[in-house]
């Protein structure tokens, strides 16, 4: 009666009594090992179901399958394996029972085989300065590895509606003299009292996402926020709205490096169990799709959390207590293939995952470390912080990145512009963003394998314009500066770095279009501006050929904003052939560099 009432310390001191005048109750010690199993006391529940199959072995084949599973949280997975298979010798059990012990069994082995081989690297603890009695957990770091974000948890003194309540607080951290200085709180613009956590921020450290629970205008008991950062402090939070948000639990969103995509962990109806992984897509028009599940290969009957693709919008790491693991929560791994499809999630792992807890995870921006969120022995207290580097199987694709502040040319002004990165291919956008309002400053990354066209634009600048050929190999893992916009007045001028022409030919290749659409949108903000546009070539061949190819190519320019509409009285062209060289002719890198159109206002 005292089981059935919740009861346990009663029953068991009940059942110890039964048992203790009769060794034989078999059972009585049958409920003493599930009244131990329920008050989490695993080694005492062993031991009094063992008693019970010391009675009788066959009574109650059942309790093998429930001394397999209290094996294994206690993480003697050979045990496990052994009381598994002796459940599944038993061929009266059903066919439900029998699919759920060979999954159980299936655990086992699988942590047999990745305590033989385990993965190589061991997960350190961040220390002291990270770390506390409180629970940590990691949500970012930047791509110079030098700054920690971090969530902190600690139990509230009051429940809500009977759930027991916890302040979560956002910290951060800065590595000087290779070492973490004590996290201090991110400074916030908005109540810092409410209940919130689950936070991930873009790649260029700008935008925060985070899960906001019985707020006032939630839409269900947590619900997904985004807050924007200006300079350093991080403005008032939006909403993500009812697209995203369900009358669920919504939580953990992680957002792609080019912000098209957001993936976040939910418990809404239409999934394959408890919580599962979602993805919405940002349209055309800056709003959010639907979420759509994101199928089999990811989530399960049990729970996937804590969602984190890498900046290479291919490599998607994940939590998971349902899938085959260690126990408790294990980390997985799932890899985007060319058609969009996610791969079979694959466990990281021993020592990554344990028999403890493992729930979440950041790779940095080179791939080449990782910092968990674990629950494991020799901890400071609850959830810390650990890191290790990663190792060939879970590393993503190389990623670069193109990092800088926007300034005046001539006063050094902090500029806010427009950032776009146009793949020359297909002259596809490929990321765009605009830098900072106070601070000027700007991240995208890049992707190797890509020729992309950069430019900055800003009204009443000259745009600027690189080229970022990333076809063949490149060691550079980032490309930091200063980028200055001249104002446009007479005399002013800037190299169109992505015109192209076929060898020998002044006709314009498609990849051209971006850079000649920039200039056409450029001419069209400002309707005084008049440019002379100027064809130049190396000095290879004769030079009147080249005078004459220049010129043409300058031609071709002009000839293309005529046809956008643009008025040919405010336009000229000229060649110069190989007259004007800007690097000695001795090389083909300075000869591409000499092949050049340019524009000048006049």
């Amino acid at each position: 009666m005292a089981y059935r009432q919740k009861e346990l310390s009663i029953a068991v001191e009940s059942l110890q009594k039964a048992v203790k005048k009769d060794k034989g109750f078999i059972e009585a010690w049958m409920l003493l090992g599930d009244s131990f199993s329920d008050l989490s006391k695993n080694e005492d529940a062993i031991v009094a179901y063992k008693e019970a199959i010391r009675i009788d072995p066959d009574f109650f084949p059942r309790l093998y399958f429930f001394l397999g599973n209290l094996s294994f949280e206690l993480g003697k997975y050979q045990e496990s394996e052994q009381y598994f298979e002796q459940f599944l010798s038993y061929p009266e059990i059903t066919t439900d029972h029998r699919k759920i012990g060979e999954v159980a069994l299936g655990k086992a082995r699988f942590a047999i085989y990745a305590i033989h081989y385990p993965i190589g690297v061991i997960p350190v603890n961040a220390g002291d300065s990270i770390n506390s009695t409180a629970d940590e957990y990691i949500n970012f770091v930047n791509e110079t590895a030098n700054q920690i974000m971090l969530t902190r948890k600690t139990a509230r003194e009051f429940e809500w509606e009977d759930e027991r309540l916890f302040a979560e607080g956002f910290y951060q951290s800065a590595l000087k003299n290779e070492k973490w200085e004590r996290p201090v709180p991110i400074p916030l613009s908005w109540k810092e009292n409410l209940n919130l956590g689950g936070m991930s921020i873009s790649v260029d450290g700008r935008k925060m996402y985070f899960t906001g629970c019985h707020w006032l205008n939630s839409y269900g008991s947590c619900d997904l926020y985004v807050s924007f950062r200006k300079g350093s402090i991080w403005e008032a939070p939006t909403n993500l709205g009812t697209v995203v948000n369900s009358q669920w639990w919504d939580s953990q969103a992680v957002i792609s490096a080019d912000e098209k995509s957001l993936f976040f962990s939910s418990k809404r109806s239409g999934g394959k169990g408890g919580a599962d992984i979602w993805k919405s897509i940002r349209l055309e028009s800056g709003k959010w799709s639907p979420p759509i599940n994101l199928g089999d290969s990811i989530n399960t009957r049990g729970d996937e959390m804590a969602p984190f693709l890498h900046a290479d919008g291919k490599t998607l790491f994940f939590s998971s207590n349902s899938r085959i693991g260690l126990g408790g929560f294990d980390l997985f791994i799932s890899r985007k293939d060319v058609v969009g499809q996610w791969s079979q999630a694959q466990n990281l792992g021993y020592p990554i995952n344990t028999k403890e807890n493992e729930i979440n995870i950041f790779v940095s921006l080179d791939g080449e470390q990782a910092w968990i969120s674990s629950d494991r022995g020799g901890g400071r207290g609850g959830f810390d912080i650990f890191s290790f580097p990663t190792y060939e199987q879970i590393r993503p694709e190389k990623v670069l990145f193109v990092k800088g502040v926007v300034m005046d040319a001539e006063t050094n002004k902090l500029l806010q512009a427009k950032v776009v990165l146009t793949n020359l291919l297909n002259n596809r956008i490929e990321d765009s963003t605009t830098s900072d309002p106070l601070t000027a400053e700007f991240l995208m990354v890049l992707h190797p394998g890509i020729d992309y066209a950069f430019n900055i634009t800003k009204k009443g600048y000259l745009f600027y314009s690189s080229n970022l050929n990333l076809k063949q190999s490149d060691s550079t893992k980032y490309i930091q500066q200063t980028f200055k916009l001249s104002p446009i007045k007479s005399g002013e001028q800037i190299t169109l770095n992505n015109i192209f022409f076929d060898f020998n030919s002044a006709k314009l290749k498609s990849s051209s279009f971006t850079e000649l659409n920039k200039l056409f949108e450029m001419l069209q903000e400002n309707k005084a501006l008049c440019i002379l546009i100027a064809g130049h070539t190396d000095n290879i061949g004769e030079a009147s050929y080249n005078q004459k190819l220049s010129t043409e190519r300058a031609f071709a320019v002009y000839d293309f904003l005529i046809t956008k509409g643009i008025n040919a009285a405010r336009l000229d062209y000229q060649g110069f052939g190989d007259t004007k060289p800007i690097a000695p002719n001795v090389s083909e890198s300075d000869r591409k560099k000499n092949r050049r159109t340019e524009i000048r206002v006049l």
